[in-house]
């Protein structure tokens, strides 16, 4: 018999979700699924899911306090063995999957209380267009589509680093009186303006080659 030869193993995440009052048993379980069928399109390994019921989003981190207690405890008995991180066999959970779109600021709190990077249904679907979009004008549409979606969260980020998050300059310079996270949030604005000449190029460049081919045709 052939050796089949180890399996890769893949980043893993949990899947986190609140059944809300209005939602019924059959529709939350159907949509845990299908966030399951999204997280291993995007090469993910889902090592758990976490889900509890309320009749609203905790408004500061979208799970109530002892759920989130859970799930970092959970999260860190996994990071805490050190022998099979060595050997490369890494349990750790990288990933937090919320199945609902949530706030920068929810997003935000939680990541900060379970030590983990959190996506919401909205990140993974466009982190997977972003993977298939194929043609380069698709890819500069998606990464519109994302940095856009990133926008509020980094300025959510910039809002909470405040002042104590600025490096202070003595001479009321502007350039290093920001802190990095509004710099982030102007380069995201940047990033954009650009993608956006760059799909408007093409746009008239199409334009053109169209008129062109008619004027062959005519």
């Amino acid at each position: 018999p052939m050796l089949t030869p180890e399996k890769e193993s893949l980043p893993r995440a949990l899947i986190v979700a609140v059944q809300l009052d209005t939602v019924s048993d059959v529709e939350f379980e159907s949509s845990l699924a299908e966030l399951g069928e999204l997280a291993k399109t995007l090469g993910l390994e889902v090592a758990g899911q976490f889900t509890q019921k309320r009749s609203s989003f905790d408004s500061t981190a979208y799970m109530g306090v002892g759920k989130r207690d859970e799930i970092r405890q959970f999260i860190e008995a996994h990071q805490s063995d050190t022998e099979s991180l060595a050997q490369g066999n890494s349990e750790a959970i990288e990933f937090i999957l919320v199945d609902h779109e949530i706030t920068p600021s929810q997003a935000l709190n939680l990541e900060n209380e379970v030590g983990c990077e959190v996506m919401d249904r909205t990140d993974v679907i466009l982190e997977i267009f972003h993977r298939n979009a194929s043609s380069h004008a698709a890819r500069v549409e998606v990464e519109i589509e994302r940095l856009t979606y990133m926008a509020p969260r980094l300025r959510e980020a910039a809002k909470r680093a405040g002042p104590a998050g600025k490096q202070r300059s003595g001479t009321g310079g502007r350039g290093t009186g920001q802190s990095s996270v509004q710099m982030d949030s102007r380069k995201v604005r940047d990033r954009i303006a650009e993608l956006q000449k760059e799909i408007d190029a093409m746009e008239t460049g199409r334009d053109t080659q169209r008129s062109q081919r008619k004027g062959q045709l005519v």
